[in-house]
């Protein structure tokens, strides 16, 4: 049967803009393009970082050993003392297990293997789950640039060296993946998890028991859920106090070993971090930089909060826990692991216009390998 002009042309046109909007940053996010773009970002870390050990003379090994995963070395060959038991058990411990049964000396580059190998599953978990349509909104992006936005965030050169990140990020995506899908068991089980390895994981079993409770029918069902990710998580913290306790001598070790470190003493000194009131903040433009990244992120947080409550609330506790030290100054590396907001924040992008979605990538792009040379010569990149 030889269709009518009206059908016709209207298929015909549609035909002809298909191309373009494959082309589209706005374009549903496809498994090829996540692990595609995963594997090009990887390579230019890697590049930029060969490419810094040959100009300026420090070795791959000694650019995977800065910062905190300096801390993290230590931790692995000396176990913990003094200032160490501000960092959070369940990674180090992971790569020394592994270390000790591979029989690895260069625990830092073991760490960027697994870390690589963990991000690598959370790309997989987004590109089996991107189809779902009963997953609330951040939880998995929709788009081609809210991939991007999450993969391009400044410090996302952490999901590929010695930090906690990767494991984090794959551990609580599984937890807000179950809380979501009605199985609050699983959630809270790898939301405890996430409490062992950085203090964001309070927010995930928090985040994970409200979203798995509106999911539910009924009050009952909901009680049920949200006290059973919250058992679990509490399970979780109590290992954390239990294991500082037997080791350290007192449950309370990551807060003595915090003594040194910059503090909001007050609800003014709190309030002070919004306009540099605090002495030890710093306004050099770097500093300027991470100030304006974290408002992007805060207002982000207002709008997701709105679409999504559950997700909003761990993307708001994430960004308030900052406060807390009366600077933002870790901004890159908090809000790297927040991917509902930032995922979240790309999907709303891919609404606007192509010129407003180039500029984003294109600023994100600079910024992202900026921090990620910055974390190879040495200079503050958290």
């Amino acid at each position: 049967m030889k269709p009518s002009p009206d059908v016709a042309i209207p298929l015909e046109q549609d035909s002809a803009a298909l191309p373009l909007r494959e082309l589209s940053l706005g374009a549903p996010v496809s498994r090829a393009f996540l692990l595609g773009s995963a594997a090009g970002v990887f390579i230019a870390h890697l590049a930029l970082w060969l490419w810094v050990s040959w100009t300026r003379g420090p070795a791959l090994t000694d650019i995977l050993d800065r910062w905190d995963a300096s801390h993290y070395t230590l931790i692995i060959r000396e176990g913990y003392s003094g200032e160490h038991w501000a960092f959070f058990p369940l990674y180090p411990m992971t790569v020394r297990a592994v270390a000790s049964v591979l029989g690895v000396e260069q625990v830092q580059v073991l760490g960027a293997v697994l870390s690589t190998a963990a991000f690598l599953g959370f790309a997989l978990l987004v590109a089996r789950a991107r189809e779902r349509d009963d997953l609330p909104e951040g939880l998995m992006p929709r788009t081609r640039l809210g991939w991007l936005v999450f993969l391009l965030a400044p410090a996302s050169y952490v999901f590929h060296s010695h930090h906690t990140e990767s494991l984090f990020l794959v551990l609580s995506s599984l937890a807000l993946f179950f809380g979501a899908t009605r199985r609050p068991g699983w959630g809270g089980l790898l939301a405890a998890l996430c409490v062992l390895t950085r203090n964001q994981g309070a927010f995930v079993v928090l985040a994970t028991a409200v979203l798995a409770a509106t999911r539910e029918q009924g009050g009952a069902r909901r009680l049920r859920a949200f006290v059973l990710v919250g058992a679990l998580g509490a399970l979780g913290a109590l290992c954390f106090l239990a294991f500082e306790y037997l080791a350290a001598g007192t449950p309370l070790a990551f807060l003595h070993a915090q003594n040194g470190w910059h503090h909001a003493d007050s609800v003014a000194a709190v309030f002070k971090t919004f306009i540099f009131g605090n002495p030890w903040q710093n306004t050099r433009s770097p500093y300027l930089l991470r100030y304006g990244v974290f408002w992007v992120c805060l207002i982000g947080t207002w709008f997701l909060s709105r679409r999504q409550p559950a997700l909003g609330l761990y993307a708001a506790l994430s960004m308030a826990v900052m406060l807390l030290q009366g600077e933002v100054a870790n901004v890159f590396r908090f809000g790297t692991v927040v991917f509902p907001l930032l995922f979240f924040l790309g999907d709303r992008c891919a609404r606007r216009p192509v010129w407003f979605q180039g500029v984003v990538v294109v600023a994100l792009l600079l910024l992202n390998l900026a921090t990620a040379r910055g974390y190879a010569v040495g200079r503050w990149a958290y």
